[in-house]
């Protein structure tokens, strides 16, 4: 968990690195043109180039006005909504991201560099120029600055697109025998955008449907922002068949969108409900079994971490049901720990991509989604809370499982971090 003052350092670190970025790169395809020694060089190299950002700084003024015109001059908006076709954001996000982390990288190399010199700089005055330091330290700058630009690439043309079905078996206490292999198929975080266009979608859709699943989860984002394809999107995932029913709950980005009513009621009208604090008792092979579905579960701010659990799933304790398992659907899985406590027997979550880039350092995996939660990706499980009515505790376990998701934000890159459509199996533990 992350306190609010270290989200904020975190944003405005990234923000200044972005913009330093971008001012490395100007001056340098600057210098690039007027090293041209003819006119008709320099602009030739000079109008993609300068084009190029101004583009890019097109981009970064319409995105905040794009809110500000929004209720007033549609026209205006229609115009902004133009920079975010496909053609023109997976290329500027291929390009600020491998851009900004080679621009990281040849400072690193720049400043190690620096670094050695002054440690030398006494053996420097007695012993003679050696050209090969200078010479290695470019090269090694070179090579530095190329490797994001080759990640990146292979993060979007295979990573990215790297479909695959995750197998779980999750053993829940005191499952009965006839719920035992019970299988949900879980699809989160597709946002469809310019990064996943509704044909990405339908590949995806199309590989879900050859499981035979017994229940569909869907458990949020189902766009990115305002005036992505949400009902080309919910009319692709809701060909996705179960059993026993569809269901699903809504993410954060539906907030930003103002679309959870219109998500709502588009997936209702196609036999998937979305569940909004509110909870569905199934009947299936003579046994109940109670879903429940939160929207998207807001970090609450200004409390001391040790007070979070409790500040999460308000009024979800009247929703669970005793003696069946009790499944939560919420996007964020920070709620884990307070639905552990509520003795929910699993949980369903998203939110995080798996970080979308994971990076093993030492035997040790990190990812960006750290900062926002312990909750990475995959199975995670806690004593469970639920009360025997006995005056003890139930001494079974709470589960949790965190999906990678389909889609991508930020940036349209994955590395060690696929997509994913989720297949959980209920076992009896």
């Amino acid at each position: 968990m992350m306190p609010g003052w270290l989200a904020g350092l975190i944003f405005f670190s990234v923000l200044g690195l972005l913009v330093g970025s971008q001012a490395f790169w100007f001056w340098r395809a600057r210098k690039l043109v007027r090293s041209r020694p003819q006119g008709w060089q320099r602009w030739a190299l000079g109008a993609p180039l300068y084009g190029w950002f101004l583009l890019l700084l097109v981009v970064f003024v319409a995105a905040p006005l794009r809110w500000a015109v929004a209720g007033g001059a549609p026209v205006l908006l229609s115009l902004f909504m133009q920079f975010r076709r496909s053609e023109v954001m997976i290329p500027i996000g291929l390009w600020l991201t491998a851009s900004m982390f080679s621009f990281l990288l040849i400072g690193l190399v720049r400043g190690a560099g620096w670094l050695g010199q002054r440690l030398l700089a006494r053996r420097a005055a007695e012993d003679p120029p050696q050209p090969e330091r200078r010479y290695f330290l470019q090269t090694a700058t070179y090579v530095a600055g190329a490797i994001p630009f080759v990640m990146v690439g292979y993060g979007f043309l295979i990573g990215r697109q790297k479909y695959g079905v995750q197998e779980v078996n999750v053993p829940i206490a005191k499952l009965p025998e006839a719920l035992d292999g019970l299988r949900l198929l879980q699809l989160t975080d597709v946002h469809a955008s310019a990064y996943m266009p509704v044909e990405e979608i339908s590949r995806v859709v199309g590989l879900a449907r050859e499981i035979a699943a017994d229940l569909v989860l869907h458990t949020g984002d189902f766009i990115t922002s305002r005036g992505d394809p949400l009902g080309a999107a919910i009319l692709e995932l809701a060909r996705v068949e179960g059993r026993y029913g569809r269901f699903g709950c809504l993410g954060n980005h539906e907030i930003y969108a103002g679309a959870e009513d219109y998500a709502t009621e588009s997936f209702a009208r196609r036999g998937v409900l979305i569940l909004r604090g509110r909870s569905s008792e199934l009947e299936i092979r003579g046994e109940r079994v109670n879903l429940i579905g939160v929207d998207y579960q807001r970090q609450p701010r200004g409390l001391d971490p040790a007070q979070w659990a409790s500040n999460f799933l308000k009024g979800v304790e009247r929703l669970v049901r005793p003696g069946m398992p009790n499944i939560l659907l919420s996007h964020n899985p920070n709620p884990f720990l307070r639905a552990a406590e509520l003795g929910i027997d699993l949980t369903v979550a998203g939110h995080t991509h798996g970080g979308q880039v994971q990076v093993e350092i030492l035997d040790t995996r990190w990812s960006p989604a750290r900062f926002m939660t312990p909750f990475i990706s995959g199975l995670y499980d806690r004593p469970s809370g639920l009360s025997t009515g006995r005056g003890s505790r139930d001494t079974g376990r709470a589960f949790l499982y965190v999906s990678r998701g389909i889609g991508t934000i930020a940036m349209p890159v994955r590395l060690n971090a696929p997509p994913e459509i989720t297949l959980l199996t209920l076992r009896r533990a």
